[in-house]
């Protein structure tokens, strides 16, 4: 039976002021996605009070559906139990996520860090609200640290099994995290950044080229590895969209070889 409150949820959205609301607004998307579907009625309550507060507060940064919607088919299809965040922002993927991984029973699944103590402590807040404590780990860090994943190793306890990068957004931040990150995951395991379109190199305060350009870079000198990048040539979020919605764009690397027998 359907949740009584489930053909509304994200619909109010498709008439939402502001820029977070851009998928909500597109034609055709009159629907509530799977990712706010399949919550409960007290989760997705978490979802929307969250969405309410940041509204006003303006802490705004967050993914949106299509890369959430495809983090949902990869987590709850393959059971991936030890995820790392990279950018934790305001809270939105590590509630969606933490409330995957409580789905699935795996405490301690996601690791997040972030730089910003003032974004760590609201998440946290978030997660105690939502019951999620157990399920993931707030760190105050720099990912572009060792001992940072030196952390997130002996938190799981071996290497990750998906590792999100959505931090600075800065093209020498973005290589300094590949180059630390990649050998520590897990051989055959995912690693997936954001941002990756041209359109997206403009978050690079750094004006470097931003996630493209050193995702670009990075292939050409990691030739064994699976590469796949949607929307790498996104110059803007005016319609009409490509089939993969977000413009920002999102790029996966999968790790040659077999994860290694328990």
């Amino acid at each position: 039976m359907e949740k009584p409150d489930v053909p509304q949820r994200s619909r109010r959205w498709t008439v939402a002021d502001g820029p977070r609301y851009w998928w909500h607004r597109l034609p055709g998307m009159d629907f509530v996605p799977p990712i706010y579907s399949d919550l409960s009625e007290e989760e997705w309550q978490v979802i929307r009070d969250w969405y309410e507060e940041t509204d006003e507060s303006g802490v705004i940064g967050e993914c949106a559906v299509p890369l959430v919607s495809l983090l949902q088919g990869l987590v709850l299809g393959n059971r991936i139990a030890r995820i790392v965040q990279l950018g934790t922002c305001s809270g939105y993927s590590a509630l969606l996520l933490g409330f995957m991984l409580r789905r699935m029973e795996v405490a301690r699944g996601l690791f997040t860090v972030d730089i910003n103590p003032e974004l760590c402590t609201l998440t946290e807040r978030w997660l105690a609200r939502a019951g999620l404590t157990n399920y993931v780990t707030v760190v105050l860090g720099d990912s572009r640290d060792p001992a940072t994943l030196a952390t997130a190793t002996a938190h799981f306890g071996a290497m990750p099994e998906m590792i999100l990068l959505d931090s600075s957004h800065e093209y020498q931040a973005t290589l300094d995290e590949l180059a630390l990150w990649y050998p520590a995951l897990e051989s055959g395991g995912l690693f997936l950044l954001h941002d990756v379109s041209l359109f997206a190199s403009r978050f690079d305060v750094t004006r470097e080229g931003g996630v493209q350009r050193a995702l670009s870079e990075w292939r050409r000198k990691h030739p064994e590895a699976e590469t796949l990048i949607l929307n790498g040539q996104s110059r803007s979020m005016a319609l009409p969209r490509p089939l993969y919605k977000d413009a920002c764009g999102v790029g996966l690397i999968h790790k040659p070889g077999l994860p290694a027998s328990p």
